[in-house]
């Protein structure tokens, strides 16, 4: 009696989870079980379709692509906001009876394939100068500090920019800068000290002419930048570092190589920021105030 009541509830679940036909013809639809479906097109293969909530995204998509020889189903499943079981015997049924033609695209999808502008970037280097101009004390005083300096960076161009595209460029640079000793003259106190700095950038640039060989640019950016100082101030050592936030316009002419690449000469701008080096020497405090600004150079090359 227990084996045959074994081999009974064997048999039913069996029934239960078999294939239910649910249209056959050119699509033959199958329910594999509740909410989950095959389409079987004859001489291509079987697609999966889940209409589960959440589970599957761009089903009209996967349909329109799989009933792509039968123009008016391909319409019409982007209509349907939700498909249900329905939904789907419908569509086939209705496949199976269309007059099949060779597929090609509508003019609205034409539009957008024409329209279509994928992102584009292009890395860039320069090499170059930064001169500062410091002072002491927020006095008008200034003398000048050169240092070589290098950067490395990205210029984005989204596709979403539409006819802006080529023009305006999202960047982002990182740049170090390095200097060798200098007595300054305009201190209260003798003091002789060399300078590196370290700067991120993020800004924009807007390139002219983009479809000539010549390509004026102007652009703005916001950064950090850490500033090292290694020297002497009135007998005292001096080795700190400091951080500031900076903004910088920028201008310069960009001249293509080849579709890709271009070399030119950017020049940029930082307005004047304060470092305050005070410290502790002798149990009191040394004022230090080193105020700067920046006109710096280089040689670009984007890549």
């Amino acid at each position: 009696m227990k084996t045959f009541k074994l081999v009974l509830l064997v048999l039913l679940t069996s029934f239960g989870i078999q294939a239910q036909e649910l249209v056959s013809g050119k699509a033959t639809l199958t329910k594999v079980k509740e909410g989950i479906f095959e389409i079987k097109i004859e001489g291509g293969p079987i697609k999966e379709i889940d209409i589960r909530p959440n589970v599957e995204e761009h089903l009209q998509g996967t349909l329109a692509v799989l009933f792509k020889d039968c123009e008016e189903i391909r319409q019409s499943v982007f209509d349907l906001k939700f498909i249900t079981e329905t939904d789907l015997i419908n569509t086939v049924q209705q496949y199976n009876t269309c007059n099949y033609t060779p597929f090609e695209p509508t003019e609205n999808e034409v539009e957008r394939a024409e329209n279509f502008q994928e992102d584009k970037y292009r890395f860039f280097a320069s090499i170059g100068a930064s001169m500062n101009r410091i002072s002491f004390f927020n006095l008008d005083d200034y003398e000048n500090l050169a240092q070589g300096q290098l950067s490395f960076g990205l210029a984005a161009t989204p596709g979403f920019l539409g006819s802006l595209q080529e023009n305006l460029y999202f960047t982002l640079e990182a740049s170090a800068a390095f200097s060798g000793d200098k007595d300054f003259g305009n201190s209260p106190f003798a003091t002789n000290f060399n300078k590196n700095s370290f700067r991120t950038n993020l800004g924009t640039e807007f390139h002219f002419n983009k479809k000539g060989s010549i390509n004026p640019l102007i652009g703005i950016g916001i950064g950090l930048v850490r500033d090292h100082y290694d020297g002497n101030y009135n007998d005292f050592k001096i080795n700190q570092t400091e951080g500031s936030v900076y903004w910088t316009p920028k201008a310069g002419v960009l001249f293509k190589l080849d579709n890709k690449k271009s070399l030119g000469v950017i020049v940029s701008y930082i307005p004047e920021y304060e470092n305050d080096l005070s410290f502790l020497a002798n149990d009191e405090i040394v004022p230090l105030i080193i105020d700067t600004y920046y006109i710096n150079a280089g040689l670009y090359f984007y890549f």
